[in-house]
C-alpha cells in the first residue's frame, strides 16, 4: 500500500514539475490540450454519501477579492470542487463542470471551483488560458483543503440547500453521466419541495 501511495505522489510531483516547465511557454495551450485528450476512465470517481462530522466554514477571495463562504449559499444546492492547475484530471473535467453550470443554470445550483496552494497571479493567468468560466476562489495556504480533510485532487463535495455536506467525491464521476445528474438534480428538487412548503406555510400563518 505504502509502494503504491508513493509511486502515486511520484506521479503527481511529475505532472506538476512538467507543468511548471512549460506554463511560461508558447507551448502551454498544446499541453493542456494533450491532457484534455487523456481517456476519461483514466480519472473515474464515485459519488459517495457523507457522513462524516460537519466541516469547518471557510472563507476564501475570488480574483476581486471579495470573500465566499457557504453559508452565502444557502437556499442553493453547491458543489465545492478542489482543484490546482498542475493537477491532470482536475483540467480534464473542467469542460464538464461549466456544460454542468450551464445546463444547470437555471436552477438552484453553484460551483465554487476552489483553488489549491496556488499564487492569485498564476491561478489567473491559468484560467484565463483554458477559458475558465466558473467562480474561482482562492486557498492559498491549503487551510480549506486541510480542514476539508481533502488528500486527493479533485476532490469535491455536493453541500445541500441548508449547508449540509451529503456527498463527497474522489475524482471525477462523469458530471454529464445520468446518475451523477440524477444525484443533483435530487438534491435540487428537495430545495425547490423546501421553498414550496416555506411559501405555503407563510400563507396559511398570514392569509
Amino acid at each position: 500500500m505504502l509502494r503504491y501511495r508513493l509511486k502515486i505522489d511520484n506521479n503527481i510531483n511529475a505532472s506538476k514539475q512538467r507543468y511548471l516547465k512549460f506554463r511560461t511557454t508558447k507551448t502551454l495551450p498544446l499541453f493542456i490540450l494533450a491532457w484534455l485528450m487523456l481517456p476519461l476512465a483514466a480519472y473515474s470517481g464515485e459519488i459517495l454519501p457523507y457522513s462524516e462530522p460537519k466541516r469547518q466554514d471557510f472563507s476564501l477571495p475570488d480574483f476581486q477579492g471579495e470573500l465566499h463562504s457557504v453559508p452565502d449559499y444557502q437556499g442553493k444546492v453547491v458543489l465545492i470542487n478542489f482543484w490546482a492547475s498542475w493537477c491532470p484530471p482536475c483540467i480534464y473535467e473542467m469542460p464538464e463542470l461549466m456544460r454542468l453550470k450551464q445546463q444547470m443554470a437555471d436552477k438552484p445550483f453553484e460551483i465554487l471551483a476552489i483553488n489549491v496552494g496556488e499564487k492569485k497571479y498564476r491561478v489567473r493567468k491559468f484560467t484565463k488560458v483554458i477559458n475558465l468560466e466558473l467562480p474561482v476562489l482562492l486557498d492559498t495556504k491549503s487551510k480549506a483543503f486541510d480542514d476539508w480533510g481533502v488528500r486527493t485532487l479533485p476532490t469535491s463535495f455536493l453541500i445541500d440547500a441548508n449547508g449540509q455536506v451529503r456527498y463527497r467525491i474522489r475524482g471525477n464521476p462523469g458530471w454529464e453521466h445520468e446518475d451523477t445528474l440524477a444525484v443533483i438534480e435530487q438534491l435540487v428538487s428537495e430545495t425547490t419541495a423546501s421553498a414550496t412548503s416555506n411559501l405555503l406555510t407563510n400563507y396559511e400563518t398570514n392569509p
